[in-house]
């Protein structure tokens, strides 16, 4: 082989490489110039995702360990968000409480996505009898409160108080285990809506001529949904899982104000607002701001993005919530 062969051959090689990164780079430059506050959003999600993978070896203090010698102490350079009653470190608790929001916010959406998909997908592909006993199914399930099937699903499956089936139950399992329940609860609760939106957009592609001439030439169901719709539909599931992060977030922060979210002593940010942060929260206001504004910066950040994303990906979406 030639020397001149040889470098091309190397050059050939870094491209493969370069180009793709290279692409990736322009395309996400694009992205922060055309929505900046998107791109703001997006920050803010990877710095939380950041802080629940790294907060067990940048966190102060313990989240459990109790000092009542530095009980209701404000901001310092030793606790930079004081501490609580018990003398905790508020500052590592609200970095371990980051753990709790991205497990239980992405597995929930993640397992709303793979829910809805299937019943829109399957509702809005075969039609008939089979679509409208799903539909009918669906409006039962939306027609009850959300709070309340939240509560109930998850005092069912079991979390803070344990619960009926007892799956929070175990006093050494982490915060992946013991908020599979609101996992659980979440993800089935917001499949509904979602699955309405994706059947409607299957019903939509399902008429197309492409799909149409598939099913002409004696295409199985499988393999058009495999190859046609489910392609066609994945910008809007994307959509729509990013916009529902903020929701799951919101309903995690409010089943754990209420006492149903991941049992003490392991710390969320919802559970930080309840209990006696309530009572002590006018005089001591960090006890209240330090959590509030974890929950409020992250679900900015998600909906930051989650609009940016619908803009980009499906500008029909502008009016869904």
């Amino acid at each position: 082989m030639a020397v001149g062969e040889e470098v091309l051959g190397y050059r050939g090689v870094t491209e493969r490489f370069a180009f793709p990164l290279l692409s990736m780079g322009r395309g996400l430059w694009r992205f922060a110039v055309r929505k900046p506050l998107g791109a703001f959003g997006a920050l803010i999600v990877l710095a939380v995702i950041v802080i629940a993978i790294i907060a067990p070896a940048v966190a102060p203090y313990s989240y459990e360990q109790v000092y009542l010698s530095d009980a209701l102490k404000g901001p310092s350079l030793d606790h930079f968000f004081g501490t609580d009653e018990n003398g905790r470190d508020v500052f590592s608790r609200i970095l371990y409480g980051a753990q709790v929001t991205v497990i239980v916010g992405f597995g929930s959406v993640a397992l709303t996505a793979l829910v809805a998909t299937a019943v829109g997908v399957v509702s809005g592909y075969f039609g008939g009898r089979l679509d409208m006993l799903v539909q009918r199914a669906v409006d039962v399930w939306m027609s009850f409160p959300a709070l309340f099937l939240l509560l109930t699903v998850a005092a069912i499956l079991g979390t803070g108080g344990g619960g009926i089936l007892g799956l929070g139950r175990g006093p050494d399992w982490g915060p992946d285990v013991k908020g599979m329940p609101i996992i659980l609860a979440l993800g089935l609760i917001l499949s509904g809506g979602t699955s309405r939106v994706i059947r409607s957009a299957v019903l939509s592609i399902k008429a197309q001529p492409f799909v149409e001439a598939a099913q002409v030439l004696g295409a199985r169901h499988l393999h058009i949904i495999v190859r046609y719709v489910l392609p066609n539909v994945a910008p809007l599931i994307i959509v729509l899982a990013t916009l529902q992060l903020g929701v799951a977030v919101l309903a995690e922060s409010t089943i754990s104000f209420l006492g149903f979210g991941v049992p003490p002593p392991f710390p969320t940010w919802g559970q930080m607002l309840s209990g006696r942060a309530r009572e002590l929260g006018p005089n001591y206001p960090w006890l209240v701001l330090a959590p509030g504004g974890a929950i409020f910066i992250t679900v900015y950040g998600f909906n930051m993005l989650g609009d940016a994303l619908r803009d980009i990906l499906d500008p029909r979406l502008r009016g869904v919530r």
